[in-house]
């Protein structure tokens, strides 16, 4: 099946038994409805399929099978094109973008979690619209560096494929939000969004400083915060599937400029 899709999120790559490293990809169709694409072996496509935010991707692709969530699907063939169409700017206060990514908001995560429940919606990707960002944060990771077992999977090579990319490196701090929803509740989350992570690469390489990156990290995180911000909530698999008290991370950010005259009818 050919689907036109609005690229919304691309979280940093992970280390993959089958695919030496995976990128979840999300966007939203024509119609409006929220698509994963899983697994996209992404630093290895060629130039020209390495798609950015806000693109619009022809991809022949399939209904998973072995993923229950209605949302998420994968290219018929692992190697199948993925052709970029076009890409939607930030003309006129982001309103293009807006129609898309604002067309369904939750505010409340005890709904949010409850329709990732329900077997008739079992909704795994949503878009958040926070009351208060309370604290931009973050704290180490599990580990500073890949295991032995994940730089094995990544050191894989495939004859099909570029291998000369370099060794995908791993961050090692967590970046989290926390926030606080329509009522009250309050929730602690970390962010996979890629441009965060790579934030951090970019300003240590700078800087050769691990307190000067994060520093730079949140700062970025925290002036997004002050816009028309929004959070790209997704679940995982593992979590999802086990009915955790909550299956969500943070997969993207959605940051349009504030507007104060913007009517809510003319982006829905």
């Amino acid at each position: 099946m050919i689907m036109k899709i609005l690229v919304v999120v691309k979280t940093y790559p992970n280390p993959s038994a089958g695919y030496q490293e995976t990128v979840c990809t999300a966007g939203i169709d024509e119609g409006f409805n929220w698509i994963r694409l899983y697994p996209i072996r992404f630093r290895s496509r060629k130039k020209e399929e390495q798609y950015k935010k806000y693109d619009w991707i022809e991809v022949d692709v399939i209904k998973s099978t072995k993923d229950f969530r209605p949302e998420s699907y994968h290219l018929t063939d692992l190697y199948n094109e993925i052709r970029i169409i076009n890409s939607i700017g930030t003309e006129d206060k982001w309103r293009e973008r807006k129609r898309y990514v604002l067309h369904h908001l939750y505010d409340s995560m005890d709904l949010l979690i409850k329709d990732a429940y329900d077997p008739q919606k079992y909704v795994s990707l949503a878009t958040f619209k926070p009351v208060e960002i309370i604290s931009a944060y973050h704290k180490p990771a599990p580990n500073r560096d890949w295991t032995e077992k994940e730089k094995a999977k990544m050191a894989q090579q495939d004859i099909f494929e570029n291998n000369e990319k370099k060794m995908l490196r791993k961050v090692p701090y967590d970046f989290c939000y926390e926030f606080k929803e329509s009522q009250g509740v309050k929730s602690k989350m970390r962010v996979l969004d890629w441009g965060i992570h790579q934030l951090y690469w970019n300003c240590f390489d700078d800087s050769n400083d691990e307190k000067i990156a994060v520093d730079k990290v949140l700062e970025k995180m925290n002036d997004l915060a002050k816009k028309d911000f929004h959070l790209i909530l997704g679940t995982t698999l593992q979590y999802h599937r086990r009915k955790a008290t909550n299956p969500f991370t943070i997969v993207g950010l959605f940051y349009p400029p504030k507007d104060e005259q913007q009517n809510i009818f003319d982006v829905l």
